[in-house]
């Protein structure tokens, strides 16, 4: 809404681009604009028609006004009711000879704006005579939904320059209605409109706009191969200011580095320098960074695109992330570094025409630069498939972001394959059991150039220290005969497929599902973490990981609905349990909206509430930096899963001196010691991310002394 906006009472052209810091925000929020203009040129309907273009986009109504030089006859005549068709072809003739020769591209893109409006039914247009001389007044009323108006007038003058802080110097005065002490400022303004598009103001008179240049407009729009759009009249605008040489920043220029980030100066680390360095010599410009999580790999990527940019006239890149709240946080990033993307995620008609009109720009060579950030389940759709192929190869930056998910069959013909320049930034880069998998990865993406393993993350203090608490758990009676049989039941289906685990049937899919689901919910999980904070108080900043009842997989591999149900089970089972022991947590899982997400990170960030309780969602990505401690009551027995999470909670943050790991491992009970070698199978993949997180921490020695009744009894003390 408009109240909403921030507004000065006069903008001047010395001081302020009148573009983009009134017209962009007032008629973003704006459901009808009424503009009256001086004499029509080309550069008055470049003036009347600056940021129309975001009506394209929002919706509403304008009515415009333009003037036209008359004498007393013509006036009388229009007046009487006769000879009005004549004077109107007169002026039609005038007005089309005028538009014809004008190839300046801000008034192209604004007039084809204007014809796109007519053709749609959202903009009149009317033609002001006036007797000695021509109409020649400049006042705009931008109103809301809730009736609010601004109202502005001033000297800005029917000239193209007169929007460009580096030309003429110019002003407009600004009021706001619902400032009651402004009224007498804005009601004349108000009033005169009104009157003048009635045709009721003495010595005006207001005809149809003419035949011809309506038919003009109309045939343009019926041309046009793009839709108009915001971001495309910025672009214009902020090139002709960077041709001018002008200081001015604008929102739509090159990408640059930032001065600071997080209130801290911008300095790219030694291991991100050394990774695009790996990346150009050893790779080509194609690569898989291994770089742990936490280490700034979407820093990196970024500053690729930086200095792509400035060397690659036209660059398009486009960043792939496997879901929103990833996709989010790229455009918060990107944003650092002037980089404004085209989302192409949620609804398709919020992104389809702006991704098409920019690859349209970047292949007219009208555009310098252009960047995309697309999740996964929309770069598999036709529209953006067509755009992307589209982009010329040599120009062309691909970003996969956790990009060990495009290594999975269902990605098969949807990568570009024709872009000259690739990335892939993950910290679990390598399947642990699927070789093929790890094939794609290389044939797309290119071998891993670099890696930044955790232990110099820690060692370089890039990553928080940690401390390491193993807790054993041992399954219920009746938990343990069904983990047996189905553990009988997936051995032999291995058996049928020659031991190959790498496409898995669905049946063995379905089985080692419900067979996760079984160790990430075990029910003494519960018991043992009640045991384990009680007589501690509730701490800030603590994330509990509970499981989602899933074998790590893709989110296009079926039964993900039926295993988060059985996950939201255990995350209720432990919020409740939380709520009693007086922590105040919020759930964080794929059932709370993107905006719950977003406040429940940003009240655990300031410590509003105590701890998280979360499954799969916080396992890829997500910046939970303020995290101190966390208690992981369920995890796969993919190092990627695990290896992530660690990550997660291992991030710098100002008074983080350590963080610390709660682990709950999962054994059978005694009675299968002798009679089944499954318990040795179990305690062994349990203690495979026991051995991981144990080796970096600061307790070594006592996550081992926690174990060691388990390990000898097993036989499994050389793991740890």
């Amino acid at each position: 809404m408009l109240r909403d906006l921030s507004y000065k009472g006069v903008y001047k052209s010395d001081l302020d681009n009148i573009l983009e810091d009134f017209y962009f925000p007032a008629l973003s929020v704006a459901n009808s604009y009424d503009r009256a203009v001086g004499f029509f040129s080309a550069s008055t309907i470049s003036y009347a028609a600056q940021a129309l273009s975001v009506f394209v986009k929002h919706g509403g109504k304008i009515r415009l006004i333009l003037g036209a030089f008359s004498d007393a006859q013509d006036l009388e005549a229009v007046k009487q009711g006769y000879k009005e068709k004549e004077i109107s072809e007169k002026i039609g003739a005038e007005l089309l000879a005028m538009i014809n020769n004008v190839s300046d591209e801000l008034f192209q893109n604004r007039f084809d704006t204007l014809s796109w409006l007519v053709a749609h039914g959202r903009l009149d247009v009317k033609i002001a005579l006036r007797e000695r001389g021509m109409y020649h007044d400049k006042v705009g009323i931008v109103t809301d939904e809730a009736g609010d108006r601004v109202v502005f007038a001033g000297s800005a003058n029917e000239s193209t320059h007169a929007l460009l802080p580096t030309h003429n110097y110019e002003s407009i005065n600004v009021f706001r209605t619902w400032l009651p002490e402004q009224a007498e400022f804005f009601d004349p303004h108000i009033d005169s409109f009104e009157r003048l598009w009635r045709n009721e103001s003495r010595s005006t008179a207001v005809i149809d706009i003419p035949t011809a240049a309506k038919e003009k407009l109309i045939a343009t729009a019926r041309a046009m191969d793009y839709t108009p759009d915001p971001e495309i009249e910025a672009a214009i605008a902020a090139r002709i200011l960077a041709k001018s040489g002008s200081a001015h920043s604008t929102t739509y220029g090159q990408p640059r580095e930032p001065a600071t980030i997080n209130g801290q100066p911008f300095k790219m680390r030694d291991h991100q320098i050394a990774a695009l360095e790996a990346w150009k010599a050893k790779g080509d410009f194609q690569g898989t960074f291994d770089l742990a999580t936490g280490a700034g790999k979407t820093i990196t990527a970024i500053h690729a695109i930086v200095r792509l940019s400035e060397a690659i006239d036209g660059l398009a890149c486009v960043i792939a992330a496997p879901y929103q709240n990833l996709a989010d946080q790229w455009v918060d990033i990107l944003a650092t570094f002037n980089i404004y993307p085209v989302k192409c995620y949620v609804s398709r008609s919020q992104w389809e025409d702006k991704l098409r009109n920019m690859v349209h720009e970047l292949t007219m060579g009208s555009r310098k630069f252009g960047a995309v950030v697309v999740v996964n389940r929309t770069l598999k759709s036709p529209e953006f498939q067509d755009c992307l192929s589209r982009i010329k190869g040599n120009r062309l930056l691909w970003i996969g972001d956790e990009c060990h998910h495009h290594t999975s069959k269902a990605y098969e013909g949807f990568l570009p394959t024709h872009s000259r320049y690739r990335i892939g930034l993950s910290a679990t880069p390598q399947h642990y059991l699927d070789e093929e998998r790890n094939e794609r990865l290389n044939e797309f993406y290119g071998d891993i150039v670099s890696r930044y393993t955790l232990k110099q993350a820690i060692t370089d203090k890039v990553l928080t220290p940690y401390v390491y608490y193993p807790h054993i758990v041992e399954f219920t009676e009746a938990e343990a005969d069904e983990f047996v049989e189905l553990s009988e039941q997936i051995g032999r289906k291995i058996a049928r497929q020659n031991g190959k685990t790498g496409e898995m049937s669905p049946q063995l899919t379905g089985l080692l599902m419900r067979r996760a689901r079984l160790v990430g919910s075990a029910a003494n999980k519960l018991p043992t973490l009640q045991a384990v904070l009680t007589g501690e108080k509730p701490t800030q900043h603590t994330l509990f990981y509970c499981g989602d009842g899933t074998v790590e997989t893709d989110e296009e591999q079926t039964g993900a609905e039926d295993s988060v149900n059985a996950g939201r089970r255990q995350v209720e089972a432990v919020s409740a349990m939380l709520h009693g022991m007086s922590w105040d947590v919020s759930r964080f899982t794929s059932r709370e909206s993107r905006k719950d997400r977003e406040n429940i990170l940003e009240n655990f960030r300031l410590g509003i509430i105590d701890a998280m309780v979360a499954i799969r969602c916080l396992d890829e990505g997500i910046d939970v930096p303020a995290c101190s401690t966390a208690y992981i009551l369920a995890s796969s027995r993919d190092p990627r899963q695990f290896v992530q999470r660690r990550g997660r909670i291992l991030r710098r943050s100002p008074g983080k001196q350590r963080a610390l790991i709660h682990d709950f491992i999962v054994v059978l009970p005694e009675r299968y010691e002798t009679g089944s070698d499954y318990a040795k199978r179990l305690i062994k993949s349990e203690l495979s991310r026991v051995a991981e997180f144990s080796s970096l921490s600061d307790n070594r020695s006592g996550a081992y002394a926690a174990l060691a009744p388990v390990l000898r009894q097993y036989d499994l003390e050389h793991m740890i």
